[in-house]
């Protein structure tokens, strides 16, 4: 009986180790937790600001598309300029990322092809292709940070730098340039074709201020509506008239970070469609830590929240606040306040200035920078 038991014993093994021979060899590069992506990378790094000013892949999923800012790494990737890159990459989700960072991995499975940027098959197709990935490129290098005006073309033709105190920015973006006035804030509408650039000026507030800061305003505003084109090197950015004549010349506005900062808000969403400013003699913060809580003053009381970021993308969670009563108008203004919060998809930082957004686009909250 014994002999029978062992001999069921060894088939019932072997049987089991035959099983797990034939069972298919497991791909590595692409788990349940992970999926394969093609990446086309651009010939050049672009200026760009996520959480604070840095220099981005540009990189497309399909040939076809307009290079969009990469803010992520790509493990095992050496990149070097002038090459465009066809890429296999690994997308895996990152476990417990930081609050300001991917919380997804990006690993190098192959490089499918490493072109010179002038390699076409006609020198006509090299130069038509030469100047779109030069287009993008500047596109990019326009279109990345917030520019500080640094000095302004007056009645006379003489540029002269700005005063002490006053400043003027400029942010362009799909189409739309906006930012202070030196006093006003503007919104403009803008074109590119090749290094020409035309600007329309649009609405901008009505707030008077005192001199210097209106004859700024009014010599930024007409240089906005001479320019003809446009020029970055060295980090500054020159707006020419027609005659090549400089206009204005701005520098990078260095961002600061998300995190560490006392973010005192200038307006929010009422939740009745309207964005309003905060009322007088109240004040309405947030602070940002990097362990993913958000907290500060809603105008009456104190609140506490988390939030996860990913690239430009927020989520903040429903506040918990504590329970003191004010009057009614900073009441309401709380209420509203912390209502908005949760609806934020978006976030971005220009120089000293935050905006959250829905992911419709429609704004929640804008803040400065109120220190450390």
């Amino acid at each position: 009986m014994s002999w029978r038991f062992g001999m069921i014993v060894t088939t019932t093994v072997a049987l089991l180790f035959m099983l797990a021979a034939c069972q298919p060899v497991r791909d590595t590069r692409t788990t349940s937790a992970g999926s394969e992506k093609t990446l086309y990378v651009g010939p050049e790094l672009a200026d760009c600001v996520g959480v604070g000013p840095q220099q981005c892949l540009l990189v497309k999923e399909n040939p076809d598309d307009e290079y969009q800012y990469f803010y992520s790494s790509i493990a095992g990737f050496e990149y070097e300029p002038g090459y465009t890159y066809e890429l296999r990459v690994l997308v895996e989700p990152v476990e417990n990322a930081p609050a300001d960072a991917s919380s997804l991995q990006y690993t190098l499975i192959e490089v499918v092809s490493q072109e010179p940027a002038m390699a076409t098959a006609t020198e006509a197709t090299a130069t038509e292709a030469t100047a779109t990935e030069a287009t993008a490129t500047e596109a990019a290098m326009l279109e990345g940070p917030t520019w500080l005006l640094t000095s302004v073309t007056d009645a006379n033709g003489v540029e002269s730098p700005v005063p002490d105190g006053v400043e003027a920015t400029a942010t362009f973006a799909d189409g739309s340039v906006s930012g202070g006035a030196g006093c006003n804030n503007y919104n403009a509408a803008y074109t590119l074709d090749g290094d020409s650039l035309t600007i329309v000026p649009g609405p901008m507030t009505l707030m008077a201020c005192p001199e210097p800061q209106m004859n700024v305003e009014q010599q930024f505003m007409a240089a906005l509506s001479a320019t003809a084109a446009y020029q970055i090197a060295d980090r500054e950015l020159a707006l020419l008239g027609a005659d090549g004549q400089g206009l204005a010349t701005f520098t990078v506005q260095e961002s600061v970070g998300l995190t560490g900062v006392t973010w005192v808000a200038t307006s929010y969403n009422n939740g009745r469609g309207g964005v309003v400013s905060i009322v007088a003699d109240t004040e309405i913060t947030a602070i940002f830590d990097a362990a993913g809580e958000v907290g500060g003053s809603a105008g009456c009381n104190r609140y506490f929240s988390s939030y996860t970021v990913e690239d430009a993308m927020i989520a903040i969670q429903p506040a918990a606040s504590t329970r003191k009563l004010c009057p009614e108008p900073i009441m309401e203004q709380e209420y509203a306040y912390l209502a908005a919060l949760p609806t934020a998809a978006t976030f971005a930082i220009q120089g000293d200035q935050l905006e959250l957004r829905t992911a419709d686009g429609a704004l929640v909250a804008a803040y400065l920078a109120g220190g450390e």
